[in-house]
């Protein structure tokens, strides 16, 4: 039933990206950056903002340091950013932008939005006017498309850029194109000041803090639009281990954010403005529970299965899976147009189908073990020896790399 439904909304992804009327409003943004011990990398972020191709007098950069034991408040301050320093009890993002957005939603300074950025990230040059665009046309939240900054330095780094790609289309980009909300998914988001002083901040309690608020916005009826020409780029990392610690936070953070909010998204779907956000959500959240059950149903079927089975049916149903999953791991690459000749690209795409596998042993193990710590991943960031001229040609990456990012986008040039 949930392949079905997965399935079918799917398809609408092939029906391209939503077009928007062009408006000559100019909102102004007020970006926030959480970080911890974020020094290497924070200067990118900042560097791409202040090269945006958009009136800069609209766009102040706040950083928001978090338990840091490093340089990075003085470096976002060289760096020409702002900074609130985060009491030492927040201990996660959500807390973070909870802290930041109450501070600015009371402070003279009037902003129209609030844009979510990790310290991590680059954007292209039109994000914040594409931003502009999407929320003059009746969005209130709006995410933007996500890609891997790094997504040739490793197999693991292009089993995420999989991941966001698929991600980008068949959820995002196809929920947008039948009336439906999009997910907010990691960073790069944007929420209009009104909707926050309605909903009263930014109060997730959460370490999935983008999950929680999804489930926010589902429970009170509020779209996500989809910005597809506003491009996050999050650097990921290269170690399978850290990224088996990562994605067990997100399974773990996104069951407790079901336990959070499945009362609300049950009563929510018995109101007309919310209700079919709130299924959608619902199947999207506990999701995850299904997922998680699954090896004790392999286990039981193989106990009680006929020899017949275990030697001629069983190969041939793990092999299509594999190839199943391997052609949509292709398939979305070239829609997304990332597919490129490389050799940690090509090990990425053989191997996406073992590192989708992998989500399912996670998320079962969150049923008994839940992740209530934040763990630091660690970010290389971009050399501060490159000139702006290196950046754009390297896209943000180490010199030594050479990034593929969209062919119709240029990063912080």
């Amino acid at each position: 039933m949930f392949a079905i439904y997965f399935g079918i909304i799917s398809i609408f992804s092939l029906f391209g990206k939503k077009k928007e009327k062009q408006t000559d409003i100019r909102l102004k943004f007020a970006v926030l950056i959480p970080a911890r011990n974020e020094q290497n990398c924070i200067t990118g972020i900042i560097k791409c903002l202040k090269k945006q191709n958009y009136p800069h007098e609209l766009i102040d950069i706040y950083v928001i340091p978090n338990n840091c034991t490093d340089n990075t408040a003085a470096v976002a301050l060289a760096s020409g950013a702002y900074v609130l320093q985060a009491p030492q009890d927040v201990k996660y993002k959500g807390g973070a932008l909870q802290f930041a957005i109450n501070k600015l939603l009371d402070d003279s300074k009037q902003y129209d939005v609030f844009l979510i950025f990790d310290a991590d990230n680059v954007a292209n040059s039109k994000f914040v006017s594409s931003m502009n665009q999407t929320l003059c046309n009746d969005a209130r939240v709006a995410k933007s498309r996500i890609l891997a900054k790094n997504n040739k330095e490793s197999w693991v780094a292009t089993c995420y850029d999989i991941h966001f790609c698929t991600a980008n289309l068949f959820l995002n980009r196809a929920r947008i194109r039948i009336g439906f909300s999009a997910r907010v998914i990691g960073t790069g988001f944007a929420i209009k000041s009104t909707y926050l002083k309605e909903l009263g901040g930014f109060n997730t309690t959460s370490i999935t803090e983008d999950a929680e608020f999804f489930a926010i916005c589902a429970v009170n009826g509020e779209k996500i639009a989809f910005c597809e020409d506003a491009i996050t780029y999050d650097e990921e990392t290269n170690s399978f281990k850290k990224s088996m610690i990562q994605r067990k936070r997100w399974m773990s953070g996104i069951m407790h954010v079901v336990i959070l909010k499945f009362k609300d998204l049950c009563n929510a779907l018995f109101k007309i403005k919310s209700m079919k956000y709130a299924f959608d959500a619902l199947v999207q959240l506990t999701f995850t529970y299904m997922q998680a059950l699954i090896p004790f149903a392999f286990i039981l079927s193989i106990l009680t299965a006929s020899s017949s089975y275990l030697v001629n049916t069983l190969p041939l149903s793990i092999l299509r899976t594999y190839l199943y999953v391997l052609f949509l791991a292709m398939l979305v690459l070239i829609l997304e147009k990332r597919l490129v000749f490389s050799k940690n690209v090509f090990l990425g795409i053989i191997l996406y189908p073992f590192f989708v596998l992998c989500f399912i042993p996670l998320q079962t193990i969150s049923l008994f073990k839940k992740t209530v710590h934040w763990t630091e991943i660690g970010h290389t960031g971009t050399p501060t020896s490159l000139t702006d001229q290196d950046i754009t040609e390297s896209s943000l990456q180490h010199p030594s790399q050479n990034l593929s990012l969209d062919p119709d986008e240029e990063s912080c040039n």
